[in-house]
């Protein structure tokens, strides 16, 4: 089993991880609890990373970009993580 450390040196572990720094920002930014904020992994970053086009390097580089929405509200947007796993841009309305 791996540990959360080795785990965030993974490709998966990274997006995992920078997730969730989207969520904690749409529950500041809303004001809702974290079982409402829902977050995903683009889909084309999610595609990269399950067939293995997207090597950790290239998340490194370019970092990731999440879809996230408030459960129960018409609130949806996307957020983008750089590589180094901070939000450079947080958007309300896709």
């Amino acid at each position: 089993m791996l540990t959360s450390d080795a785990r965030a040196q993974t490709a998966s572990g990274l997006s995992v991880k920078w997730g969730q720094a989207c969520k904690m920002k749409v529950v500041q930014q809303f004001d809702v609890p974290m079982s409402d904020a829902l977050v995903n992994l683009g889909a084309s970053d999610q595609q990269g990373i399950d067939d293995g086009s997207t090597s950790m390097s290239d998340i490194k580089k370019y970092g990731l970009s999440y879809n996230w929405e408030i459960r129960g509200k018409k609130i949806s947007g996307y957020c983008n993580v750089n590589g180094k796993g901070k939000i450079t841009e947080f958007k309300q309305g896709l």
